[in-house]
């Protein structure tokens, strides 16, 4: 799909030769990018996550999520790859809430659209432009490099906008004071936590270790009501080993 994105770039310019202080103004500029537009045969899912998310399924727009039921339940994401990366679909969300509708080509190009300024920030002194003005600097090759590296990140599938994202994987976190005050669980997530240790990480391929490592924890601190649910709802389905690629003890510094 091919998108032609509306930007305004900002020129600094001198009003004639024999002008020292630059002055500034707005210019409307194009870019054209093309978003792939990939089949099932491309696009293969390379692996499934099934945590517990808010699902409020017919929702279509952020009020639908204010007056339609949700339900707090295991729900399953797909990933699927292309050219060695990640992509996750774009819902339509309100907070942490999710619906089953997908977003649509042209949130792209309205997302593209709002990487840089369409409305000038500053006073122009556009009215001190002429023909005998001299552009001493454009922001119009820094901003399309900028809209191009954000459209990089997207693609087509059956219609739908998919988005690159990172590679899930496990995370043991711990909540409170410990003995039940607070508690001990296990989650999926896309990125570390400057916070967090690295020994808490585990890639999609080692379910078993963060598991036995999350109740140890958990035994630890006495959070003895965590320990049987350590697991539950965080589970990475992997249909392609080869996407796995994190190691967290490399990976992450703290």
């Amino acid at each position: 799909m091919k998108l032609s994105i509306e930007f305004l770039a900002t020129e600094m310019f001198l009003p004639t030769k024999r002008h020292r202080n630059p002055r500034i103004r707005c210019v409307p500029a194009y870019v054209d990018v093309e978003i792939p537009e990939v089949t099932e045969e491309d696009f293969p899912v390379a692996m499934v996550t099934h945590t517990y998310q808010s699902v409020c399924e017919k929702a279509a727009c952020y009020e639908d999520f204010e007056r339609m039921d949700s339900d707090f339940r295991i729900f399953s994401e797909e990933y699927r790859a292309y050219h060695g990366q990640l992509f996750k679909p774009v819902r339509v969300t309100h907070g942490a809430a999710i619906s089953l509708i997908l977003k649509r080509g042209g949130y792209i190009a309205e997302t593209l659209e709002r990487c840089v300024p369409k409305h000038c920030s500053w006073e122009s002194d556009e009215g001190e432009f002429t023909e005998n003005s001299i552009i001493v600097s454009s922001s119009k090759e820094e901003d399309t490099r900028t809209i191009r590296k954000a459209a990089d990140r997207y693609l087509l599938f059956n219609g739908c906008a998919w988005k690159a994202c990172g590679e899930p994987m496990y995370y043991i976190v711990t909540f409170g004071l410990g003995r039940n005050h607070g508690g001990t669980s296990m989650s999926v997530t896309e990125h570390y936590n400057e916070n967090i240790s690295s020994r808490c990480y585990f890639n999609a391929l080692h379910r078993t270790e963060a598991v036995m490592y999350g109740r140890s924890v958990a035994e630890r601190r006495g959070d003895t009501e965590s320990v049987a649910r350590i697991g539950h709802g965080a589970v990475i389905d992997v249909l392609m080993p080869e996407m796995v690629k994190r190691d967290p003890q490399k990976d992450h510094k703290f």
